[in-house]
């Protein structure tokens, strides 16, 4: 009764060992991602939109994250 026990190969062990601590950074890399993506979309709609547009947009996220503060400069291409 004493040898019940399962015996995993060593190799075996090492990977899910490797599998466990790499997965939430493999999971992290891709929220970053998103995140990106998700910003560089909503900074071009910003962009797109004329400047006495822009100052209303800016007054409303002024207060929404206060007391911190977003700054998006829009670079018009020539």
């Amino acid at each position: 009764m004493n040898n019940d026990r399962i015996k995993l190969p060593t190799p075996f062990i090492i990977v899910m060992i490797l599998v466990i601590l790499l997965a939430p950074l493999l999971g992290g890399c891709s929220t970053g991602r998103l995140i990106g993506e998700g910003a560089s979309f909503v900074v071009n709609k910003y962009c797109d939109v004329p400047e006495a547009g822009r100052k209303a947009v800016r007054k409303v996220v002024a207060k929404a994250v206060a007391p911190n503060s977003i700054v998006i400069n829009c670079i018009t291409e020539s």
